[in-house]
């Protein structure tokens, strides 16, 4: 399925900087199974240097209020590093056309035409599969099976896998 769609609220402000990309692509669920090899990997790294700069951010403070500028500097350094790492990682989800929800969790959306109607697939780190959806402008915590989705064929869907 190689459709595109206008980029309506995805994307947006936040560490990765405004999105650039005016279309995304839009994936079958076949294709988001498949494309969820690399996300997991991408988002796995995510996760660890959020982790990572979280920590960094921690120790700055700490030692500010000891008086240890030297190793707040080294902190700082550290994490500027951290954030274009990550910038780098949300740039990779962005070519490969799905959607970073939530940095602490993982959760990734995959826009996907439905029988004519837009949703998103959706994954959180820790899922084995795509198997969830929610409508595109919602909440990974409305996110629904993917046998509840009108229009979506579960036979069909995993004989394409």
């Amino acid at each position: 399925m190689e459709e595109y769609a206008i980029d309506h609220e995805y994307g947006g402000e936040g560490l990765a900087g405004p999105s650039l990309r005016r279309q995304r692509k839009l994936f079958s669920p076949a294709e988001a199974s498949r494309a969820l090899v690399l996300v997991k990997r991408i988002v796995a790294d995510i996760l660890d240097e959020y982790a990572r700069l979280n920590d960094l951010q921690e120790t700055i403070e700490a030692a500010q209020h000891a008086g240890k500028y030297d190793r707040g500097r080294s902190a700082r350094d550290e994490l500027v590093d951290s954030v274009e790492c990550i910038r780098t990682l949300v740039a990779e989800l962005d070519g490969v056309g799905v959607i970073l929800r939530d940095w602490t969790l993982g959760v990734v959306d995959f826009p996907c035409l439905i029988d004519g109607r837009e949703v998103a697939l959706c994954w959180r780190a820790g899922d084995e599969a795509v198997e969830y959806w929610h409508e595109p402008t919602g909440q990974c915590g409305n996110r629904q099976p993917m046998d509840r989705l009108p229009g979506y064929d579960l036979a069909v869907a995993t004989a394409r896998l």
